[in-house]
C-alpha cells in the first residue's frame, strides 16, 4: 500500500514513456468581415461568405481559430464550439506576449506572418503543432509540474476541447484531475525582510561618463545620434553632488521626437545607481509608457534574470494580481462551472515576472475571451488590502515588488504613485534621492 499523501502535495501523475502530438481532426477558420477562409479536414482551402461558412461549419467538427468572440462577430454568427488557439497559447506559453491574431501568434512562435486570410487558415494547424511541441519539450520543467492535473480537471469540469491534446503532449493521458494546481500561492516564492540599505554614496557621473555608458548601451553598430549623446551629457548634471545642503541639482532637458531621450537619461541614471548603491526612480505619465521604458532597459541589461533584479516596475496595488481575491474567484468559478479563465490565470501566475495584470505580461485578451468579469475581480480595485493579515502576504506580488525596488538600479514608476509616496513622506518605498520625471 502506498504511503498517505501529505496535505497540499500534488496528486500522482502517470506519465507515458514518450509524449505524442494529438491534433484535433478539425477545420481551420480565419474570419474577415462577412466572409472567411476555411481549411477543411480534407485539405481544401475555401474562401466563402459568412452564410456559406455557417452552413459548412454545421457539418464539421469545432474548427481551429484565433479569438473566438472576434471570429463570431466578424462573421455575424452566434458563439459556436471551437478550438481557440489563444487558450492553448495561454496554457502552453504563459506570460509570453502575443497579439490575439493569427499573425500575432505566428510572430510569437517565430514563424513568417501570413500574407492573407487564406495563408493564415493554412497556418493554424502548424501553430497548434508548434504549441503542443513546446509543451511536450518542457513537460519536465517546474512550470509544468502540475499542468497535467490541471488539464485533466479542465477536461472533467469544463469539457475543454484542448485537454486531450495537452495531456498527450505532456505524456499524461491518465493524470488524475485536481483543483490543487489552481492554488498557486503554494508554489510562489516568499519574500524576506532584509536590513535597510546603506545610505547612497555621492560619486559623480560626468558628461563623459554618460556618453560612454550610452555608447555601451547602443553598441558599435548603432546609428550615431549626436543629439542623443548631448542629451545624455546634459542629463548627467542632475547626478552631481549637491553644492549646498537643501539645494538639489535640477536639470530641465528637452529634445525632439526620435532623439532617443529614454536611453539618454537611462545612461547617466543607471551609472549613478550602480556607483552609489541606491536606485534612481523614473516617473512617467501612463502605464504604457512605464512598459516602454522598461523594454528599453533590455538593451542595458539583456539577461532577463539580471534585468528583473536591476529594473523594477512599480504601480499602485490595483494593478497587481491579489492572491486573496484570486482564491475567492476560484471558489466562485468552481460553483459556476467557469474554471478555464482561472486555470489560465494560474498558469500565468507561475510564470509572470511581477504579477502585473495591467500592462504587464498578463494577456489582456483573456478578458475579451471570457469577459471582463473574469479578470477585473483578480486585482484589489476597492482598496481593501489587509496587508499582513492576509494569509498570502508573504507571497504577495506587490510586497515582492516593494522589496525588490529597494535594491534595484532603476525603478520605473508613474506620477500618481510617486506623488502619493511623496505626500506620505516616502511611504512603502522609502525616499528616493534621485528622480527622473519623463
Amino acid at each position: 500500500m502506498p504511503p498517505p499523501r501529505a496535505a497540499g502535495a500534488p496528486l500522482p501523475v502517470r506519465a507515458s514513456a514518450q509524449p505524442r502530438l494529438l491534433l484535433p481532426d478539425a477545420p481551420a477558420l480565419v474570419a474577415g468581415f462577412g466572409r472567411g477562409a476555411l481549411l477543411t479536414p480534407d485539405g481544401e482551402l475555401l474562401t466563402l461568405p459568412a452564410a456559406e461558412l455557417e452552413r459548412r461549419l454545421n457539418g464539421l467538427p469545432p474548427p481551429l481559430l484565433v479569438h473566438a468572440p472576434a471570429t463570431a462577430k466578424r462573421l455575424g454568427l452566434k458563439p459556436f464550439p471551437c478550438h481557440d488557439l489563444l487558450e492553448l497559447f495561454a496554457f502552453a506559453m504563459p506570460a509570453r506576449p502575443a497579439a490575439p491574431t493569427p499573425r500575432g501568434l505566428a510572430i510569437a512562435l517565430d514563424r513568417d506572418p501570413p500574407v492573407d486570410d487564406e495563408a493564415a487558415a493554412a497556418m493554424l494547424p502548424d501553430l497548434a503543432t508548434a504549441l503542443l511541441r513546446h509543451l511536450a519539450a518542457g513537460r519536465a520543467a517546474p512550470l509544468n509540474r502540475d499542468a497535467a492535473m490541471l488539464a485533466a480537471k479542465l477536461a472533467e469540469a469544463a469539457n475543454w476541447p484542448w485537454a486531450p491534446s495537452v495531456l498527450a503532449a505532456l505524456g499524461a493521458e491518465e493524470a488524475r484531475a485536481s483543483l490543487d494546481p489552481l492554488k498557486v500561492w503554494r508554489r510562489l516564492p516568499e519574500w524576506e525582510e532584509t536590513a535597510p540599505p546603506a545610505p547612497a554614496a555621492a560619486f559623480e557621473v560626468t558628461p563623459g561618463d554618460a556618453r560612454r555608458r550610452l555608447a555601451e548601451i547602443l553598441g558599435e553598430a548603432a546609428e550615431q545620434r549626436p543629439q542623443q549623446a548631448d542629451y545624455a551629457s546634459a542629463a548627467a548634471a542632475a547626478f552631481k553632488p549637491r553644492a549646498a545642503r537643501g539645494v538639489p541639482n535640477l536639470v530641465l532637458a528637452e529634445a525632439g521626437t526620435g532623439t532617443g531621450k529614454t536611453l539618454g537619461y537611462v545612461a547617466p541614471a543607471s551609472l549613478w545607481a550602480e556607483r552609489n548603491g541606491a536606485p534612481v526612480w523614473i516617473s512617467t505619465f501612463t502605464r504604457n509608457l512605464q512598459r516602454q521604458i522598461d523594454q528599453e532597459t533590455a538593451r542595458l541589461y539583456p539577461d532577463p534574470a539580471e534585468r528583473r533584479r536591476r529594473v523594477v516596475v512599480r504601480k499602485g496595488r490595483e494593478n497587481y494580481l491579489c492572491l486573496l481575491n484570486y482564491e475567492e474567484a476560484i471558489g466562485g468559478a468552481t460553483l459556476a462551472g467557469a474554471l478555464l479563465p482561472m486555470a489560465l490565470a494560474a498558469r500565468w501566475a507561475l510564470a509572470t515576472r511581477d504579477g502585473d495584470l495591467m500592462g504587464g505580461d498578463f494577456p489582456g485578451w483573456l478578458a475579451e475571451l471570457f469577459g471582463h468579469h473574469a479578470v477585473w475581480p483578480l486585482a484589489d480595485r476597492r482598496g481593501e488590502c489587509i496587508h499582513s493579515a492576509c494569509p498570502h502576504y508573504k507571497q504577495c506580488f506587490v510586497e515582492h515588488s516593494i522589496r525588490r525596488a529597494r535594491t534595484a538600479t532603476l525603478v520605473v514608476a508613474n506620477h500618481a504613485l510617486v506623488m502619493v509616496q511623496a505626500a506620505l513622506g516616502g511611504g512603502e518605498d522609502g525616499k528616493p534621492t534621485r528622480l527622473v520625471f519623463d
